[in-house]
């Protein structure tokens, strides 16, 4: 016997309820159970309705097991969603609450490149200073700046900190 035939007497399962009793335990109106039931809302036969079945369609149910309609309006409700929160930041964009990603990537690789060519120049900013008191040590000076320099460059490059330290070297033998 088919599934849309049998009659309600014939149904085996005790949270099975006509249109009415349906109606009443969700506390809704018949035009929204048949809104549910255009939606995809499980159906045990006409006029029928499964309580647990459709609990679960309405309040627990996978995403996967909607009907294309549901999932169709799911979709689109989640589209206008997000399209409304695109005109958001669009509007606090243009009254200066809101600066893109992008602006500030931009603004922080110059600001980077700036510094790094201020540090490069020290070195030879020093040695040029140096040279006119003392022209023995300005070379050795601009060296050790420049070596400190691409030091902390290379740390923060690899790193993203800075931590300062150097190994020292060490002249002294141990006395036998």
């Amino acid at each position: 016997m088919n599934k849309n035939t049998k009659k309600p007497t014939e149904l085996d399962n005790p949270f099975v309820f006509n249109t009415q009793h349906t109606c009443d335990f969700f506390g809704i109106s018949r035009e929204t159970l048949s809104g549910w039931a255009r939606k995809g809302a499980p159906k045990e036969t006409r006029g029928y309705w499964d309580l647990k079945k459709l609990t679960e369609w309405k309040y627990g149910k996978q995403n996967n097991d909607l009907s294309p309609e549901a999932r169709k309006l799911q979709a689109d409700v989640r589209y206008r969603e997000a399209k409304a929160e695109m005109e958001e930041m669009k509007k606090l964009e243009k009254v200066g609450q809101y600066v893109s990603v992008d602006d500030i990537e931009k603004a922080l690789a110059e600001v980077f490149a700036r510094i790094k060519q201020g540090l490069l120049f020290m070195g030879h900013r020093i040695a040029t200073e140096l040279n006119a008191q003392y022209p023995e040590l300005a070379l050795d000076a601009k060296r050790l700046v420049d070596e400190e320099v691409a030091k902390g460059l290379t740390q923060l490059a690899e790193n993203g900190t800075y931590t300062g330290k150097r190994k020292r070297k060490t002249n002294i033998k141990p006395s036998n």
